[in-house]
């Protein structure tokens, strides 16, 4: 895998902060929660805050195995 760019780890970041690194899914809050694209940035979603949502280590791993039925519905941002 490619390294991501500094812009998309900024954003990543700024999505956490603004999120209170609370997860969307479960709601716990954890300094190690990640940011996660609803568009995915494997399929060119891009790296703006509009598009990152938090999620806990666990729900992350769960949603990617497709063990999490949530969609993550947003506006046209592309």
């Amino acid at each position: 895998m490619a390294r991501r760019s500094y812009e998309h780890t900024k954003v990543q970041r700024q999505g956490k902060e603004r999120d209170q690194y609370m997860c969307f899914i479960c709601g716990i809050v954890e300094n190690t929660a990640e940011g996660h694209h609803m568009l995915l940035h494997s399929e060119d979603g891009p790296a703006m805050i509009e598009n990152i949502v938090t999620l806990c280590k666990p729900c992350h791993v769960d949603y990617h195995a497709g063990r999490l039925p949530v969609t993550f519905y947003i506006k046209d941002i592309t």
